[in-house]
């Protein structure tokens, strides 16, 4: 055993226990960390739904899909269009807007 020695010194039946405890207080001191600093963690914890929508993308042509930032400012733009008339392929385009091209974008939304 590694380590053997240390029970020469330390009683198993005191040692253990002081072990055991000390990784319980440090599990439960992360735990409520994570509780009381976050605030999704509740959140996930009871089951709920993420509060950002997730953007879907559009495959008929029509304008793009504008992502915002946290602030509401839109940042990128997604197009979907098929490959070909015949095809299950994609095509993926993302643009990142420019402050001016991002207002005109969220005006034709």
């Amino acid at each position: 055993m590694n380590n053997g020695r240390m029970w020469l010194v330390v009683n198993p039946t005191i040692g253990i226990p002081i072990f055991l405890g000390g990784v319980v207080l440090a599990s439960l001191s992360v735990h409520t960390a994570i509780l009381t600093q976050t605030t999704w963690f509740g959140d996930f914890l009871r089951g709920a739904q993420k509060t950002a929508p997730v953007a879907e993308l559009r495959t008929d042509g029509k304008s793009p899909v504008v992502l915002r930032t946290d602030d509401g400012k839109a940042a990128f733009a997604i197009n979907v269009a098929p490959a070909s008339a015949d095809s299950s392929s994609y095509v993926i385009k993302v643009d990142r807007l420019p402050g001016e091209l991002a207002l005109a974008t969220t005006k034709q939304e």
